[in-house]
């Protein structure tokens, strides 16, 4: 790794407010905290759950590529996407080699004593973007999943209830 000028502005585009501006309406809580009176409520909200999830994959991939562009490219820390076997994705710091993974790289790299206080920071930023945007999906995928279940829970009750309607009438 190369020194990079400690006086040096390293450009690079933080996730701001208007990168949010999409999800903050579909994402709103006053959707989740009602009365669901029918698993079409629940499977519209694990559908809205799916959507937010692809827009933070989206945010995702933004703090990936801006973190690949120089110069931290020039690193041997790498942010990348990682997809888990329960269908979410998450940002993951590795090696340029990827034989190691975790926060530990990230720690070592900023460490690392020819790095410049501005790539510190700049690793720094990127650091707390990937704790919240994966906080963030953690929290939708979880909603999702249980918004799912629920949603088949309440198709269940709904067919014990028919059955039971049925074998009722059928004894009259």
């Amino acid at each position: 790794m190369s020194p990079i000028n400690p006086t040096q502005s390293i450009p690079r585009d933080v996730l701001t407010a208007d990168a949010y501006r999409q999800l903050e309406h579909a994402a709103s809580l006053k959707g989740l905290l009602k009365p669901f009176k029918s698993k079409g409520e629940l499977e519209h909200l694990a559908q809205v759950a799916r959507d937010i999830e692809a827009q933070l994959r989206q945010l995702m991939e933004a703090v990936m590529q801006q973190a690949g562009r120089p110069p931290y490219s020039l690193l041997d820390t790498r942010l990348v996407l990682q997809n888990t076997g329960s269908g979410s994705t998450f940002l993951r710091w590795r090696t340029r080699d990827f034989a190691r993974m975790g926060v530990a790289v990230w720690e070592q790299q900023v460490a690392h004593p020819a790095l410049s206080p501005a790539m510190r920071e700049g690793l720094y930023q990127f650091e707390c973007e990937r704790i919240a945007l994966n906080l963030q999906m953690s929290v939708v995928h979880s909603l999702f999943r249980q918004a799912t279940t629920c949603a088949i829970k309440m198709a269940s009750a709904e067919q014990v209830l028919r059955q039971l309607t049925t074998a009722v009438e059928v004894s009259r």
